[in-house]
């Protein structure tokens, strides 16, 4: 049975789903028997699935909020030769959600069909299999991961972060819903143009088109497939390319920059400074979103930072050699053997 559903009515409100429980004292003579059920193998998607509708997590990647099921209802687990070994009496999403998460791998599970579907409208459609379940579940959760990825870009600014894996130039750029566009302010640059989601093959992608024909627009305008690195951020990828998004709610994102931090001259055209790297700390481990564990020290030159020899004691007062001097960051992660180092930059003002 194919399901017609209206275009994004399922993300304006709550999909409703009744199911009906097995009665026993209904069956008392009948035992259910996997060969003749709709069998949930914990290795399926539809498995996952229904561990998404369970799940209050926050990452909507990992949670399904237009679907909910109306408890009670229940469940029979089976073995890997579909014989029943118990079933259960299914409360709330949380007793749900802890179930699923517990079961063996091993076994398998299936709840009663028909299921009947309300829609907020009040229009009922009935499921009468797994495969139409699985149907309803991947089109409610592919409308509301592209309505969830307009809307974040609406609700807060989203920020240029860090790549170990790829260089970019626009480190702290700035994307905006503005007006009806999408901005992208880049060094006081600002740029509109679109941010366009949408799904292929159940993945979701982002198209980014900035009404822009500089390096800056080469750079950006992609089809880029999107991936959670955790609920605040995204990883997009086309081919070899690599852009990580940051998003920021908070009013004080600005007071992170591109990694260039400026402090008045010393004297007026001097192009020196006086610089307390341990001010920058909180700011590299915000934009790069790092664990507050990691080790970083900071060296005047690649080879030192490699070789993590002769750090520059960051708590003291450190006069640049030269204007727009690079610095060398060492983050040590002690905990996975990993070692990272980045560029940052001193710069001498006129103030």
């Amino acid at each position: 049975m194919k399901l017609s559903l209206p275009k994004f009515s399922i993300l304006l409100a709550l999909l409703i789903i009744t199911a009906c429980a097995y009665d026993e004292d209904d069956n008392l003579n009948n035992t259910p028997n996997g060969e003749f059920m709709e069998i949930i193998t914990t290795d399926s998607d539809l498995f996952k699935n229904l561990q998404d509708i369970a799940s209050n997590d926050v990452r909507p990647d990992k949670s399904i909020a237009c679907i909910d099921f109306i408890y009670p209802l229940t469940l029979f687990v089976f073995d890997n030769s579909n014989e029943l070994l118990s079933s259960h009496l299914i409360i709330d999403d949380d007793q749900f959600s802890s179930f699923l998460e517990d079961l063996d791998l091993s076994l398998s599970i299936s709840i009663s069909f028909p299921i009947t579907s309300t829609l907020s409208t009040g229009e009922e459609f009935i499921i009468n299999t797994k495969e139409e379940l699985k149907a309803a579940i991947d089109e409610c959760l592919n409308e509301e991961l592209v309505f969830e990825c307009n809307q974040l870009i609406q609700s807060c600014i989203w920020k240029v972060g860090y790549s170990y894996n790829y260089s970019n130039d626009y480190l702290g750029g700035i994307f905006q819903e503005s007006n009806g566009f999408t901005t992208l302010n880049v060094n006081d640059v600002l740029m509109s143009g679109s941010w366009s989601p949408f799904i292929i093959e159940n993945e979701l992608h982002i198209n980014i088109g900035l009404n822009d024909t500089s390096e800056i627009g080469t750079f950006f305008n992609f089809d880029w497939k999107v991936e959670y690195l955790d609920e605040n951020s995204f990883l997009l990828k086309n081919g070899d390319r690599e852009l990580v998004l940051n998003q920021r709610c908070d009013p004080e994102f600005a007071d992170c920059g591109n990694f260039v931090f400026e402090v008045c001259e010393t004297e007026i055209g001097s192009g020196i400074s006086e610089f307390i790297l341990d001010d920058y700390t909180f700011c590299i481990f915000d934009t790069l979103e790092l664990d507050e564990a990691f080790d970083i020290n900071y060296y005047e030159t690649q080879e030192e930072a490699l070789n993590s020899t002769n750090a520059i004691i960051s708590s003291d007062v450190f006069i640049n050699s030269e204007n727009n001097q690079s610095i060398f960051v060492r983050i040590d992660d002690d905990e996975n053997d990993m070692q990272y180092v980045m560029v940052i930059t001193l710069s001498s003002i006129d103030c």
